[in-house]
C-alpha cells in the first residue's frame, strides 16, 4: 500500500467497479494525480463476476437508446484500442426470448445504423429449434472483454488503498477519507450502503451469477437469449450469465445457493443450444446497480439537508431549478448502469474527464439530482435528518 502522510490527490475514487477502474485509467492518462479505494480489492464485487459483453442495448426509441447508442461505438473503439489483450472481438447474435422482445427487436432493426446479416450457417446449426423460430439480429462487430483482467489492467499504477471507505469529510477545501486527502472525491460504489445521506438517489440492486464452463461445442459468437453465452476464447472457457434473471438480497440472511444459480444458468442454455460435456470451472457473483429509471448516473450530488433548508417549500410542490440546489462541493457519483457497466463505463468516465480536466458541464440528463424533487415532496410530512 502506498504511503499518503503527504500526497494530496487530484481525484479520489471510491470503488474499483468497471466505472471506477475506468475513470482512475482516463484521469490519470489526462495528468490528474488519482487514487482508488476499495474494501474487498479491484473488481472484487458485480463488475467482476460480469460477463462484460460490449453489446448494443434493444431498445426503442428515447434518451436510453441514444446515450447507449453512443457509448456501444465508444466501448468497442476504447477496448480494442487500448486493452486489445483483454477484448475478444466477435459477431453478436441477440435472439427475442418473449413476444415483447420479439416486438422491440423489430422496431430496432428497422431503425439501427448497426450494420447487420442474416445468421451464418455455422452458428444456426448449433442453435435449438426454439432459438432458431425466434426473431433475432446479428451483428457482425460485437466484443467481450475479460473484466476482472481489464479492470486490473486499468488500475495499473494507480495508488490503490484496501479498506472500508467511512464518513468522509471535506474541510479547507479538501475530502478527507481516513488518512487520504483530495480535491475531488468520486463515489462509485455501486448499490452497496451509501457513505453520504443522499437517500434521494434511486438505486436498485441487480445480482449477477456468472459461471465459466469447458465444453466440447465450440461457440464462434456471443450469444443473447435467456442467458448470455460467450465465444469460446483462447483457453476453451465459455462463460454464461444472468442478470436480471438471477436475483438475491446479499444482505439479508439468507445464503446464496450456486447449485441452484448454476442449474438455472445452464437450463437457460439449454433453450438456445445444446451443450456438450459440461463442466463448471469457477463461479463469479456480484451485485450491480442499476438506476430506478434505467438511466445511467453521472454528477454532482445535493447537500440534501442544505437545499431543504433553503427551500423549505419543495416539500409542499415548490419548483426549484437544479442549478439552485445545494450541492456538496467537489463531489460526483458515477453509478447506475444495471447490466450494462461494460459499456457505458469509457462513455460515463470520459465525460467525467471532461468536467475535471476540461471544465465541461455535466449532462443534467445524467445526473442524480434528477431524483431529489420527488423525494423530497414525499417527505413533506417527515423531519429531515441527517445520518451520522
Amino acid at each position: 500500500m502506498p504511503t499518503s502522510k503527504t500526497l494530496l490527490y487530484d481525484a479520489l475514487i471510491i470503488g474499483a467497479g468497471i466505472n471506477g477502474c475506468c475513470s482512475a485509467y482516463l484521469l490519470n492518462q489526462a495528468g490528474l494525480r488519482v487514487a482508488l479505494v476499495d474494501k474487498e480489492g479491484i473488481a472484487s464485487g458485480g463488475s467482476g463476476a460480469a460477463g462484460a459483453f460490449i453489446s448494443p442495448k434493444i431498445s426503442k426509441a428515447g434518451d436510453l437508446k441514444e446515450i447507449m447508442g453512443v457509448a456501444h461505438a465508444e466501448a468497442l473503439e476504447f477496448y480494442s484500442s487500448h486493452f486489445p489483450r483483454f477484448t475478444l472481438r466477435k459477431a453478436l447474435l441477440h435472439i427475442a426470448n418473449n413476444p415483447q422482445e420479439s416486438d422491440k427487436l423489430d422496431c430496432f432493426k428497422k431503425e439501427t445504423a448497426l450494420h447487420h446479416s442474416p445468421i451464418d450457417e455455422p452458428l444456426k446449426s448449433l442453435l435449438s429449434s426454439e432459438a432458431s423460430k425466434d426473431t433475432y439480429i446479428f451483428f457482425e462487430d460485437g466484443a467481450v472483454v475479460d473484466a476482472q483482467g481489464v479492470c486490473s489492467a486499468m488500475a495499473e499504477g494507480i495508488d490503490f488503498y484496501r479498506f472500508k471507505a467511512e464518513n468522509p469529510l471535506y474541510r479547507n477545501d479538501v475530502w478527507e477519507v481516513g488518512t487520504l486527502r483530495a480535491k475531488h472525491l468520486i463515489l462509485s460504489i455501486g448499490a452497496y450502503p451509501k457513505l453520504l445521506p443522499i437517500d434521494y438517489v434511486g438505486l436498485r440492486g441487480i445480482w449477477g451469477h456468472r459461471i465459466d464452463i469447458r465444453t466440447t461445442t465450440h461457440i464462434p459468437s456471443i450469444i443473447h437469449h435467456h442467458v448470455s453465452i460467450s465465444p469460446t476464447n483462447k483457453e476453451g472457457i465459455v462463460a454464461i450469465g444472468a442478470t436480471h434473471d438471477v436475483h438475491f438480497a446479499p444482505f439479508s440472511n439468507q445464503d446464496y445457493d450456486y447449485e441452484e444459480g448454476r442449474r438455472t444458468l445452464l437450463q437457460k442454455a439449454s433453450k438456445t443450444l445444446d451443450l456438450k460435456d459440461v463442466a463448471v470451472v469457477k463461479d463469479y457473483t456480484g451485485l450491480r446497480s442499476g438506476s430506478n429509471d434505467y438511466l445511467p448516473m453521472l454528477g454532482r450530488l445535493v447537500n440534501a439537508e442544505a437545499t431543504l433548508e433553503k427551500y423549505p417549500n419543495i416539500r409542499h410542490g415548490q419548483t426549484v431549478v437544479a442549478s439552485e440546489f445545494v450541492y456538496y462541493p467537489n463531489l460526483t457519483m458515477i453509478n447506475g448502469s444495471g447490466g450494462y457497466g461494460f459499456v457505458l463505463a469509457p462513455y460515463l468516465a470520459k465525460r467525467l474527464k471532461h468536467y475535471l480536466v476540461d471544465a465541461q458541464p455535466y449532462d443534467f440528463l445524467l445526473s442524480p439530482s434528477r431524483f431529489f424533487q420527488r423525494w423530497a415532496k414525499r417527505k413533506k410530512n417527515q423531519s429531515y435528518t441527517t445520518t451520522p
